[in-house]
Order: C-alpha cells, then structure tokens, then sequence
C-alpha cells in the first residue's frame, strides 16, 4: 500500500467516524428529549377513555346487528380428487398402524434385555 492509498484511507474512516458521531449525537438528543417527556408524568395529556356503551357502540358499528351466529364460509378454487381423502386416511392408518407395531417391538426388546441381564441373578 503506498501512501495516496494510505490517505484515501485514513480519510474514508475519518468520514464514517464523523457520520457515526453524528448519529450519536442525534440519539442522543432524542433520548434527552423522551427523559424530558418521561420525567414530566403530570403534564402529559391524557387521552380520554370511552365508557362501557360507547365502547361497545365502537364495537359494534359495523352495521351489521350482532345476532350472535358465526358462520364461516370457505371458497377455493382448487379442487381435490374425489380419493383424495380416503388415500389421506389409509396413509394415517398405515402410520399408526407402522407406531404401534414399531412400539411393541422396541418393548419386546427391552423386556428381552432385562431378562438376559438379571435372569442368572434371579435363579441364584
């Protein structure tokens, strides 16, 4: 590196060092200025809180009367096969029928090695 290298360098970070002080400096008038905000608590403006009709008035004031029953609709346009769902449940059955078969075999193990492994102390 020589030295116009060197000074480019030197003058490219004494840049950003300055950016960087200028971001400091600008959080840190924002921060003075919400210790200021936060440190008045008594003269902060309060914001008025609806009472309970007016609350449900807010609510409620889509137009609509709340008859209380929810009805969910779902439209698609994408449409599944009519074996769709069959296959889906002999997938399932398979899989649980695979865990259960899984389950007992890993339980016949253990019981096999418990036995080999305290059946000469059990006889003595």
């Amino acid at each position: 590196m020589d030295e116009m290298e060197a000074a480019g360098l030197a003058v490219d970070a004494a840049a950003t060092l300055k950016g960087i002080g200028q971001d400091v400096a600008q959080i840190r008038e924002l921060s003075f200025k919400q210790l200021e905000i936060l440190s008045r608590p008594d003269e902060a403006e309060e914001v008025p809180q609806p009472d309970e009709d007016e609350a449900q008035a807010l609510i409620l004031d889509d137009g609509m009367p709340d008859d209380g029953g929810w009805v969910t609709e779902v439209h698609s346009s994408v449409e599944v096969p009519p074996e769709f769902f069959s296959d889906l449940m002999a997938f399932q059955w398979m899989g649980l029928v695979l865990s259960v078969f899984m389950l007992v075999a890993l339980l016949l193990n253990f019981g096999a090695t418990l036995w080999l492994a305290f059946s000469d102390k059990w006889r003595s």
